[in-house]
């Protein structure tokens, strides 16, 4: 099985708490819907985001050319306020050991700077990915992609940007 996180595209500034993309980040996943069509990333099988309108709008595209539903995970939110790093993590550790067991799965899940980061120190992966300068900033509509053995070790494949 293959596993693709995503940091969701270029979001506007909103202060409702819950911003949609800029024209920026509508390109971006609009040419995520490109890079599938021309195998340069694999074409997935589920498609899982945040409650956020960020996340459905990265994926947006695929999800209407593709025809696959948009899953709502609420465990793909950001760091809640009364929520402790211990806790944080536990929650994403929880929702990658799930994805795991979905043998013939391709799940590109989309998510928040924080939640990406904090994966990437708790995913068990073939390499240290905490401590790796390449995973410690990311960018709007950055990805890494993981090929999941039977053993449920991560194993990288790749970590690139859609770049417009």
């Amino acid at each position: 099985m293959k596993i693709y996180v995503f940091r969701h595209a270029q979001k506007a500034m909103d202060f409702s708490g819950d911003p949609d993309l800029t024209a920026e980040g509508h390109a971006q996943a609009s040419k995520l819907l490109d890079k599938v069509l021309k195998e340069e990333l694999p074409r997935p099988t589920e498609l899982w985001v945040s409650p956020k309108k960020r996340t459905h709008s990265t994926f947006r595209p695929l999800s209407q050319h593709l025809g696959l539903p948009l899953i709502t995970q609420d465990a793909l939110l950001e760091q809640k306020g009364d929520e402790t790093l211990s806790d944080f993590r536990n929650r994403i550790s929880k929702l990658l050991e799930n994805a795991a067991t979905k043998s013939e799965a391709t799940i590109f899940m989309c998510s928040h700077y924080d939640w990406v980061v904090e994966a990437m120190g708790v995913a068990p992966a073939d390499k240290d990915l905490s401590s790796d300068a390449d995973f410690s900033h990311w960018s709007p509509c950055q990805h890494v992609g993981f090929h999941v053995n039977s053993d449920g070790v991560f194993e990288f494949i790749e970590l690139k940007r859609i770049q417009l």
